[in-house]
């Protein structure tokens, strides 16, 4: 009987290549946007040639949903770390963590507020992306808030989609304002302090 082949599995020495070129898109992205940046450029800064670059990642596309995705999935893990259990405490716990998470990378944070931007555009390559993005995030965060009204933690008079599109808002606005005035905007201690009123606001009391 012949036995299946093994399944291939990347080098970690490719894998540490591609998070080397993942952090190299990330600080040209960060500088120029997606339209501005240079293949080149990102290769240059990761030591690798343009065609080196271009075997672990074949266009300037496939880099940023790369860039982008990697991103997301850093959030979801803490997010996931901090919510352990069902309650109102816990998922506004996950919102905070992932919101100190980013005042610890601005470049990160910088990077995807203007890709977040210019593809506000449906011509451009990510559009889809943050559509679908925003239109999940905005789907769980309201399904999760109504399993905390059936659940009798939160009041069921509060109007959830409006509650999830001013939370959303308040964490991008208030992470450009930082972005443009880092040392007066105290990106942690704001957030926090909103989502304190939030609590207060929705919690059913005893």
């Amino acid at each position: 009987m012949i036995k299946p082949a093994p399944k291939t599995r990347r080098a970690p020495k490719g894998e540490k290549r591609r998070e080397e070129l993942l952090d190299a898109a990330l600080q040209v992205f960060s500088l120029d946007g997606y339209s501005g940046a240079s293949v080149a450029r990102v290769a240059a800064i990761a030591g690798i040639s343009v065609a080196g670059l271009l075997h672990h990642f074949p266009s300037k596309i496939s880099l940023l949903m790369g860039v982008l995705q990697r991103r997301d999935e850093v959030n979801q893990r803490i997010a996931d770390e901090v919510r352990a259990e069902k309650s109102l405490s816990g998922l506004l716990g996950s919102l905070r963590a992932i919101n100190r998470s980013n005042a610890s990378a601005p470049g990160v944070v910088r990077a995807f507020t203007i890709l977040n931007a210019e593809n506000l555009l449906d011509t451009q390559p990510a559009w889809t992306w943050f559509q679908e993005r925003y239109a999940g995030i905005q789907q769980r965060l309201h399904g999760q808030f109504a399993d905390l009204v059936a659940m009798g933690e939160v009041r069921g008079d509060v109007d959830l989609a409006g509650l999830t599109e001013e939370i959303l808002a308040m964490m991008d606005g208030l992470q450009i304002q930082w972005l443009r005035f880092p040392e007066q905007v105290d990106l942690v201690a704001r957030f926090d302090t909103y989502i304190a009123r939030v609590d207060a606001a929705i919690r059913v009391r005893p």
